[in-house]
């Protein structure tokens, strides 16, 4: 999705990010720029480093 795209659609995909557990890349150019994660998803694999050190 497109930077324009998801500047007009946030609400939205952070909706579906944290209801639905939809990844949402953003992308500049055509060229992959940050992704939005569903915040659990995040804090299960920071849980997941914390643990292999």
């Amino acid at each position: 999705m497109g930077i324009r795209e998801t500047r007009e659609r946030l609400g939205d995909r952070v909706n579906a990010a944290h209801y639905l557990g939809e990844v949402t890349i953003i992308e500049r150019n055509g060229t992959p720029f940050a992704v939005l994660i569903p915040y659990q998803w995040w804090t299960d694999r920071q849980s997941q480093l914390d643990t292999a050190e």
